[in-house]
């Protein structure tokens, strides 16, 4: 079995200091990120492979930026590529099977398809490391060590496909079956909607009770699982209300199959999933706990079968908080990040912790997004303090 023991940095993708919270490969030699403000709060917000070597980003200012991964050693990657038409937050970037369609959900309302494949567009250009500092801002910042300087780099400037305007609300997360031929996006009224993804078509939705947090939808369609939460805390009485909701919803019906909050009882958190993803065999539903707070159970993340809604196994976890999470395509590995700035590697089969790497702080440079590669020999992890990191995991 793989003990990923020299994984390795391939790459350090500059970008500007924020944080980046999502990401996904595209393709075989490019990917995609997203200009950020020093510290600010134009960060990235999510990340995909487009294939085996290139890697897609999106950010908090709308914008997708994409790198080709392959270059000659010793070289960094420059962008190629940047994605224009959102105008408001990005929240979650995908990549269909096929390597040609990438999908952005934004606080714009809007549902985007963009051609990953495309070598057209018009010419321009971002500035990579164009940090500043906000006025009035209070955080801690090294001022003993500069900045890096900024770098122009010339690019191709692309628009999308096509829009979708069915949510009338930010669309918060979006999930896609293996075929590509699904997609389940939802938004911050508790609209859930399921799409015909190639003919980009809604097929069917329903109403769930809060803002859905995070989303994922079973290997066979047939299953939507979604964490709903109350973003504001509410108070009555001096005591704090705040009642997160988790379910397992039919396609079919738009009917809740599980309550997984009254399934888990104890085990639940006492606030949202920040990530939910099914296992590749769709034999488990992984879901973390991403909100900070001071509860021994921040960070920790549950194996759930799917069938029933009970735990499997509880992991660990990121002790103030996980924010991503992703199944190895080898199905016997789950990868997590969180706001400890580690990356961790669990089997499967035990529970046990394979494999972590990053220092631990428990402030700072969160690790907010992490993606692998088709073939699993990639992985893209993205922190706050604005860099993409491209490791190597094999043996």
């Amino acid at each position: 079995m793989n003990d990923f023991a020299n994984a390795k940095v391939l790459h350090t993708l500059p970008w500007n200091s924020a944080y980046i919270t999502s990401l996904a490969l595209i393709g075989n030699d490019q990917a995609r990120g997203q200009r950020e403000g020093f510290r600010g709060s134009a960060y990235i917000t999510s990340l995909a492979f487009i294939g085996n070597d290139r890697v897609a980003a999106s950010s908090k200012n709308g914008d997708i930026l994409i790198w080709n991964l392959a270059v000659p050693a010793g070289k960094t990657p420059d962008p190629v590529r940047r994605l224009v038409g959102h105008t408001n937050e990005i929240n979650r970037i995908l990549v269909t099977p096929d390597g040609r369609t990438l999908i952005s959900v934004s606080n714009d309302h809007t549902v985007k398809y963009w051609d990953a494949t495309s070598d057209q567009g018009e010419p321009g250009s971002v500035v990579l490391n164009d940090g500043f500092l906000p006025k009035g801002q209070t955080e801690k910042v090294d001022t003993k060590t500069p900045p890096p300087p900024p770098i122009e780099v010339k690019l191709i400037v692309q628009k999308p496909l096509r829009d979708l305007t069915n949510h009338t609300e930010w669309v918060m997360d979006l999930a896609q079956t293996p075929d590509g031929k699904t997609l389940v996006t939802g938004d911050d009224q508790g609209v859930i909607i399921v799409w015909d993804l190639p003919a980009g078509k809604e097929r069917r939705r329903w109403q769930a009770t809060q803002w859905i947090a995070s989303l994922g939808i079973s290997p066979d369609g047939r299953t939507v699982a979604a964490s709903q939460h109350t973003p504001f805390i509410r108070f009555k009485d001096g005591l704090e209300i705040y009642v997160p909701q988790f379910h397992l919803w039919d396609v079919e019906s738009g009917q809740s199959k599980l309550d997984l909050r009254k399934v888990l009882g104890k085990d639940f958190p006492r606030e949202a999933m920040s990530a939910v993803v099914y296992s590749p065999d769709g034999k488990w539903l992984a879901a973390a706990h991403g909100r900070l707070g001071t509860e021994k159970t921040q960070g920790k993340i549950l194996l759930i079968d799917p069938a029933t809604g009970n735990k499997i196994r509880e992991l660990a976890g990121h002790p103030v908080g996980t924010n991503d999470l992703a199944f190895h395509p080898d199905g016997r590995h789950l990868f997590s990040c969180g706001r400890d700035q580690m990356i961790k590697i669990w089997n499967l089969d035990d529970g046990k912790l394979v494999r972590d790497f990053g220092k631990f702080a428990d402030r700072g440079v969160w690790i907010s997004a992490i993606s692998i590669s088709p073939d699993g020999r990639l992985l893209a992890a993205a922190d706050r303090a604005g860099q993409v990191l491209i490791y190597s995991l094999t043996t």
